[in-house]
C-alpha cells in the first residue's frame, strides 16, 4: 500500500508536474498569438493613408479674393480735349451749314449793303445796327467824324452802334463796312478805326465771336452810273480786303470771305448780281446769307485763340 502510496503520491506528482507544463505551454500560446495580432493590427495601421489634404492643418497662405463679390470701379473720365486755337490769319473755314437759328443771338453792324441783307436774305432773328451810307468813323467817332445814332432794325429809336451793344448781349458780332469809306482817302485811319471797333466791340461783348466780313466787289458799269467817282473801283475794294486781313490778324477777329463766293473770278460782282453795281439782288442776298451759314468757328476754338495770342504776347 505504501508503495502503492507511495506510487501513488508519485504519480499524483507526475501529473501535477505534467498540468502544469501544460499550462505554461498554453499560456505562452496564447502571448505568442496576442504579439502575432498586435504586430499585424500595428503594421495595417502603418499601411494605411495619411489624412487627406481637405483635412489638414490650415497653413499661413492667402486665397485670392472671390472676383464673384468684387464691386467693379467705375470707369474713369475720359480727359477732355482742348479745341485747336484758331488761326485768325486765315479766312473761316468752310463747315456744314448751321441752322437758321443759328443767329439769334447775332447783331450785324454795317451800311445799307447790312440793311439789305436783313431785307430780303430770309435770315430771321438777328439784330441789325445798319444804316445807309453808316461808316465805321462814325461808329467809332473817330477819323474827324462823329458818331452817328441810328435805329435798331431800322426803325424806333436812335442810338449809336457802340451804345447799342451796350443794352444786349451776344453771341456773333458780325461787321462790315468799306464801301461808304473808298473815298474818304486815307487806308491808315480805316486800319486805326477797324482795330479801335474790334476793341469797343470786345468791351461791350465779351463773350462774342467777331467776325469781320470782307468787302463785296462792284460792278464798274452799273456803279458808274450811279456814281462815276474815280475811288469807286474794285483795286480800292481789295486793297481794303487786304487791311481787313491784316486786322483780324492782329485783333484776332474771324475774317469772312464773303466777297468769294459774290464775286466772279475775275474779282468783280456780276451784272445779274446787283441792281445799281452796288446793292444785290435778293438771290444775292441769298447767296451771302449762304455763305456765313457754312462759314462760322467753334467758339471755344475762338476763345483758345484768344487766350494763346495773349500768351505770346506776355
Amino acid at each position: 500500500m505504501t508503495e502503492q502510496k507511495d506510487g501513488k503520491r508519485v504519480l499524483e506528482k507526475n501529473d501535477n508536474g505534467t498540468l502544469g507544463h501544460r499550462r505554461r505551454l498554453l499560456l505562452a500560446a496564447v502571448f505568442l498569438c496576442a504579439g502575432v495580432l498586435g504586430a499585424l493590427s500595428l503594421g495595417a495601421l502603418a499601411q494605411q493613408p495619411g489624412p487627406s489634404a481637405a483635412v489638414s492643418a490650415p497653413t499661413d497662405a492667402v486665397l485670392p479674393p472671390s472676383t464673384a463679390s468684387a464691386i467693379p470701379s467705375a470707369a474713369p473720365e475720359p480727359t477732355p480735349v482742348p479745341a485747336p486755337a484758331l488761326d485768325f490769319s486765315l479766312p473761316a473755314p468752310e463747315t456744314g451749314a448751321v441752322e437758321d437759328d443759328w443767329f439769334s443771338d447775332a447783331v450785324f453792324l454795317g451800311d445799307s449793303r447790312s440793311d439789305g441783307l436783313r431785307l430780303y436774305s430770309g435770315i430771321r432773328g438777328a439784330d441789325f445796327l445798319a444804316y445807309k451810307s453808316l461808316m465805321v468813323f462814325q461808329v467809332t467817332g473817330t477819323g474827324g467824324v462823329d458818331a452817328k445814332a441810328i435805329p435798331k432794325n431800322g426803325v424806333g429809336d436812335k442810338k449809336t452802334a457802340l451804345a447799342w451793344l451796350e443794352e444786349k448781349q451776344y453771341g456773333k458780332v458780325y461787321v462790315m463796312f468799306g464801301i461808304n469809306e473808298l473815298g474818304y482817302g486815307d487806308d491808315q485811319a480805316f486800319q486805326d478805326a477797324f482795330a479801335l471797333l474790334i476793341d469797343e466791340i470786345r468791351v461791350r461783348q465779351p463773350e462774342a465771336v467777331i467776325y469781320i466780313q470782307s468787302l463785296i466787289p462792284v460792278e464798274p458799269e452799273k456803279a458808274h452810273q450811279m456814281n462815276p467817282a474815280v475811288w469807286l473801283n474794285n483795286e480800292n475794294v481789295a486793297n481794303y480786303n487786304e487791311i481787313l486781313r491784316r486786322v483780324c490778324a492782329d485783333k484776332r477777329a474771324v475774317y469772312v470771305d464773303v466777297q468769294s463766293v459774290m464775286a466772279d473770278d475775275s474779282g468783280t460782282l456780276p451784272a445779274e448780281g446787283t441792281t445799281d453795281g452796288i446793292h444785290f439782288t435778293r438771290s444775292w442776298y441769298e447767296k451771302w446769307y449762304g455763305y456765313l451759314k457754312t462759314h462760322t468757328v467753334d467758339p471755344e476754338a475762338y476763345r483758345a485763340g484768344q487766350g494763346q495770342a495773349e500768351g505770346t504776347e506776355a
